[in-house]
């Protein structure tokens, strides 16, 4: 029997095509790689396959079978934006459409569908996510992956194959994803509590083997790749602040997780005052509500939530956005399944706010339509080093430290490098005195370039001022090149 094509059934596919048509024109824009991206991009064009295995250059971390699949990407297409984020976009295609997959195998209330797949959908954090070049998207893809699996395979139903099976897919996932192993941790707890509810010793003990398995292969990721990049002292001072605070009776302890609440659940929840709201409460009754109705589900869903805030208050993991979005996915089900159930057994009014609330969550969210056919620069250091090779002022070109990835990238491995490259280029240091180098080049042209990115956030564009202001001590700015996160300047003698 063929099912009917409601009105709800309508706004999720019709949803799910905004949500790929976003992320195509993400990726087909094919704006500028900001500096993160560029760092892995030059770690993708200089290392071979076998340099993915060991700690990377540039401050990185990336999984190394995610590395791998990057580097086959560039070495068939070309070295572009499009084969660099190829599987990114591929990761966030795929994480939208295994979260449909849960959204109607989790049997909600018709009428709720539309919600999760629009909140995931739209969001802006998990578009821009969707077809950057790191892993953040193959996470969050990965993660819902082995939700599905864990509920195709049940306790119940578990044969000798599914064991093996577990213990390989278990084994590579966490060098596709880091994150892996805090859903690897729910899956086993899943299974155990399924096991000890039906008094299943003998796959009790076959799910030993299979963490032994898991096991092993952490080891071996966390020595050969992790260690050296947890251990540093810059990466730990960067992340300090999206670490778990464990000592709340400190002043500031609430309010860094207040924060980082507001950083994980605002993507996926709303992040207006009434929509946060919101999803907060509905992520608070579907939790509920899935421990007493569902236990195994919410062992299997919550389990990693719960190890990776631990991992996090051991200074293992970092809460940051982008970092934890894999968690993401897991707090919109929640809410939804909350959702579902407030409208279960609510009354006709009770429905009709409910749905308003909804409603309320999700709009600012539709707002995300507007990228469609602008441009999504971030930091647009391609316009701006375009430009100045056309503007063809006389002098050398003295690039802010922050803009060098991005400089070294196009410059040297992208296919069209000849179109980024700048003549008489000069690097800065953080030491680097710039008012004695323009002193010095006083007595060699009659100007030169400042060049600019990763202007962001205030600290950056503060930079920037400053070192616009030592260039006036000695020159007259002539010519202005500024775009979306970077700039040029040129300046006469």
């Amino acid at each position: 029997m063929k099912k009917r094509f409601s009105v709800p059934r309508l706004a999720v596919l019709l949803f799910l095509a905004l949500g790929m048509a976003l992320r195509l024109w993400y990726f087909l824009d094919a704006r500028s790689l900001f500096i993160d991206e560029a760092n892995l991009a030059l770690n993708i064009s200089e290392l071979p396959f076998s340099g993915f295995f060991r700690p990377l250059l540039y401050d990185q971390y990336a999984p190394p079978l995610f590395m791998v699949l990057c580097k086959g990407a560039v070495s068939l297409l070309g070295n572009h934006e499009w084969a660099l984020r190829l599987w990114p976009l591929t990761g966030g295609v795929a994480l939208l459409l295994a979260f449909q997959y849960l959204n109607t195998k989790l049997e909600f209330a018709p009428a709720i569908h539309w919600f999760p797949v629009a909140m995931l959908a739209l969001s802006p954090f998990l578009l821009r996510y969707a077809t950057e070049l790191k892993q953040y998207s193959t996470d969050g893809a990965l993660t819902l992956g082995i939700l599905l699996l864990a509920l195709r395979f049940r306790p119940e139903a578990m044969k000798h194959v599914h064991y093996w099976l577990w213990a390989l897919a278990g084994a590579v996932s966490m060098w596709f994803s880091m994150p892996a192993v805090f859903l690897l941790s729910g899956v086993g707890f899943y299974y155990l509590y399924g096991f000890l509810r039906t008094g299943n010793r003998q796959g009790m003990v076959a799910l030993i083997f299979v963490g032994a398995v898991w096991a092993l292969s952490f080891i071996a990721l966390y020595l050969s790749v992790l260690k050296a990049g947890v251990e540093r002292p810059m990466l730990q001072n960067y992340h300090a602040e999206y670490f778990f605070p464990l000592r709340l009776w400190e002043a500031g302890a609430w309010q860094q997780l207040g924060s980082i609440f507001f950083g994980l659940l605002s993507p996926v929840l709303g992040f207006t005052a009434i929509g946060l709201a919101t999803g907060v409460v509905l992520l608070l009754w579907g939790s509920y509500r899935m421990a007493v109705r569902k236990t195994g589900l919410f062992i299997l869903i919550g389990m990693p939530v719960v190890t990776c805030l631990a991992a996090s208050a051991l200074h293992r993991f970092s809460l940051i956005p982008r970092v934890a979005l894999f968690l993401m996915p897991l707090f919109l089900l929640i809410a939804a399944f909350g959702a579902s159930e407030a409208w279960k057994s609510a009354g006709q009014y009770a429905r009709l706010a409910l749905l308003a609330l909804l409603v309320l969550e999700a709009a600012p969210f539709v707002n995300s339509l507007n990228k469609l056919g602008k441009p999504t620069e971030i930091e647009g250091l391609k316009g701006v080093a375009e430009t100045v090779n056309r503007a063809g002022k006389p002098g050398p070109v003295f690039i802010d430290l922050e803009a060098a990835p991005a400089y070294a990238y196009y410059s040297q491995w992208h296919a069209q490098k000849q179109r980024y490259r700048l003549k008489d280029a000069v690097i800065l240091q953080w030491d680097s005195g710039l008012e004695g180098l323009l002193r010095e080049q006083q007595q060699k042209g009659p100007g030169f370039w400042l060049l600019f990115s990763h202007l962001v956030s205030e600290e950056p564009r503060e930079k920037m001022g400053r070192m616009r202001q030592t260039a006036e001590k000695v020159a007259r700015e002539q010519v202005r090149i500024e775009n979306t996160g970077a700039a040029g300047y040129w300046y006469a003698y």
